[in-house]
This record gives structure tokens, C-alpha cells and sequence, in this order.
């Protein structure tokens, strides 16, 4: 029996581990802010003996070569599934050595961003895993990555990690990253910080009113969880405050991208206390069902700060939806994040069970 365990946790590992992204050092150039000309060259630890590997791209990049250690390589292209539509596979077969390096030359059409949530604008161009700006493998998690951004020199950059700059250039080096590199770049940065200064925010198009708003109560919800759960392992906080008003916002290590739907209401102020929560949780895979502790425990806390700053009509209002979804007879371990009942699982039903 125990032979038979160490078999399984072996194949298992090969299964997760094929080929796996260590590094990504990447040369960026936005000159005229409508195309994004790439550079990559990415590291790769191979612990497989498959002749095959693959990554994604956004389906409109134009590949102008593709190299591994030096060498011309023959690729094929699919289309990615309705899960990432913006997206299309890159197939590459061939003999792989232990460590390898991929070295690849595309353009990106900034106009050509398919997916509604992040459409060009000129003053606010944000590029993350979402609108597949550099070539990713979804299962790779955790790698470090130096990138040296060309751009005018009346642009900023904001991303995680630390940033340097001289004139035009920006050089961006993150050695803790998770799952994705989120870039914003804007020539209209509002540049304002919480009260208490953990959290520094860069927006566009916000009021006077709005700033103070935001200020004041990421300064309430920082403080919140620090007296509720303890001190968060993240010291520096960037939040950007997009100017889409999309239902979309996100967190990753110490960098989060928030979109204000309803003007900065109390809907807003959920979802930043939510993204603000993760800085308390670690994130888990994902799709993977453990990935529950990383947003059932973030929507979790945004309830219990919306709890004390709600009236108590107000409040029991809200928790209509978690009341209803709580009904739902299904398990987290049942469903992954492509499945239809995944956000009111994952969301409403586990972060219910936890305030229970």
C-alpha cells in the first residue's frame, strides 16, 4: 500500500511539474501606446520526459519568432476554449533538456483587446493574465520576473514588485510573484494613501469626494481585519481604481486592481474590503477546490467589516443572497471555477457557513 502511495504522489508531481516557468526577463516597448512590442525570454525547469509542451498567448499577437536555447522551433497554434476565449495555445513538440529557455518576439494590438472588461484606453492601459499581454502557462504559479519597459516619458507604470525608472525607461523586478504580472500604465495618475498609510492608490477621473471616501475607509477596513485577524504578512499596498466601472476586481500579492460600479457606494466599499481580505489569506491554487480558503475567507471578512459599518436592516438586506445560496445542496470539493454554481458556492454559500 504504501508503495503503491509512493507511485501516485510521484505521477502526481510529474503531472504538475512537466515544464514549469522559473523566470521570465522581458524587453517592452510602447512607443506610439497602440502596439505592445515583446521581448521574452523565459526559463523553463523540465521534469518530464513528454516531447511536448505548451503555453498561451492572446489569439491577436503576432509571433515574430520563437526560439528555444538559441534554436528556430517549429510550433502549431489552437484555439483556447470558451473558458479563455481572448486567448490561443501554442504547441510546441520537440526533445526538452533538464532546463531550457524560450525566447520569444510578438506584437500586441492594444485595440485588438477582446475581452469587455479591459478595453484599450489611452490614458489607462492595464495588461494582466486576463488580457494575455505575455505568454503564460495557467498552472505555473510562483516565478520571478525582471521587465524593462519603453514608453513615453509622460507615462507611469504601476505594477507589483519594485519599480525603477530613468527617463523613459521603467525596469520592474518581482522575485515573490503569484500567477500573474498586472501592469498599469496612465499619463492622469491620482496619486493619494490611506490615513494610516499602508495602502497607496493611483486612480483616474475620481473626485475630490471619492479620494477622501476611499481614504477614509480603506483606512477603517485595514484596521478592521489587523484588530480581527492579526497582522497581515503584506507591509506595502498598491490599489489602482480603474475608470471602467466593470464587476470586475482582483487581488495579488500586495497589488490589487479595484473598479468602482456604483461611484464608491457601500457595493464598492464590499469589494475593496474583500480584495483588501486576501492580504489576511493565502491563496491557494487555482481551480482547485482549496481555493475556497482564498476567497470564501476574503468574502468571509468583507462580511464581517459590511457587518459593523451597516445599519442592521441594512445588513440583513445583504445577507439575503448568502442565505439563498446556502440552500444550494452542493459541495466546494464538487464543482471547479468554470462551473456555473462556482461564484455562488465559492462566494455566497462557504463565506455564509463561515459567518454562521
Amino acid at each position: 500500500m504504501k508503495s503503491k502511495l509512493i507511485l501516485i504522489i510521484i505521477l502526481l508531481s510529474n503531472l504538475v511539474y512537466a515544464q514549469e516557468i522559473r523566470n521570465y526577463e522581458g524587453r517592452i516597448a510602447l512607443d506610439s501606446l497602440e502596439t505592445l512590442n515583446a521581448d521574452f525570454r523565459i526559463e523553463y525547469c523540465n521534469s518530464s520526459s513528454e516531447k511536448e509542451f505548451y503555453f498561451y498567448l492572446n489569439k491577436n499577437a503576432k509571433i515574430n519568432h520563437l526560439k528555444i536555447n538559441k534554436n528556430s522551433i517549429n510550433y502549431k497554434t489552437e484555439n483556447a476554449t470558451d473558458f479563455m476565449p481572448d486567448f490561443k495555445k501554442i504547441i510546441i513538440k520537440n526533445s526538452f533538456p533538464k532546463k531550457f529557455y524560450l525566447e520569444i518576439n510578438y506584437s500586441y494590438p492594444l485595440d485588438k483587446i477582446e475581452n469587455p472588461t479591459f478595453l484599450y484606453k489611452p490614458n489607462w492601459i492595464e495588461l494582466s493574465l486576463y488580457t494575455g499581454w505575455f505568454p503564460i502557462n495557467f498552472n505555473d504559479k510562483n516565478y520571478s520576473y525582471k521587465l524593462d519597459f519603453e514608453m513615453p516619458e509622460n507615462y507611469q507604470i504601476i505594477s507589483s514588485g519594485s519599480i525603477s525608472r530613468n527617463k523613459n525607461k521603467t525596469i520592474i523586478l518581482n522575485n515573490e510573484n503569484y500567477k500573474d504580472i498586472p501592469v498599469i500604465l496612465s499619463d492622469k495618475f491620482q496619486i493619494f494613501s490611506a490615513k494610516n498609510e499602508k495602502i497607496k492608490f493611483y486612480g483616474t477621473e475620481l473626485s475630490e469626494k471619492q479620494i477622501t471616501d476611499i481614504e477614509n475607509t480603506s483606512t477603517e477596513i485595514y484596521n478592521f481585519f489587523e484588530a480581527t485577524f492579526g497582522k497581515s504578512d503584506s507591509k506595502n499596498l498598491i490599489v489602482t481604481v480603474n475608470p471602467f466601472a466593470h464587476p470586475m476586481s482582483y487581488a495579488r500579492k500586495g497589488f490589487i486592481s479595484l473598479s468602482l460600479k456604483n461611484g464608491f457606494a457601500n457595493s464598492d466599499k464590499k469589494i475593496l474590503s474583500h480584495e483588501i481580505g486576501h492580504l489576511w489569506w493565502k491563496n491557494a491554487p487555482f481551480g482547485t477546490y482549496e481555493e475556497w480558503l482564498n476567497e470564501s475567507f476574503a468574502e468571509f471578512s468583507a462580511l464581517k467589516f459590511m457587518q459593523q459599518k451597516l445599519e442592521e436592516e441594512e445588513f440583513k438586506e445583504l445577507l439575503k443572497k448568502y442565505e439563498t445560496a446556502y440552500q444550494k445542496p452542493i459541495k466546494i470539493s464538487e464543482i471547479s471555477p468554470n462551473d456555473d454554481n462556482w461564484y455562488s458556492i465559492a462566494y455566497l454559500k462557504y463565506p455564509y457557513i463561515l459567518y454562521k
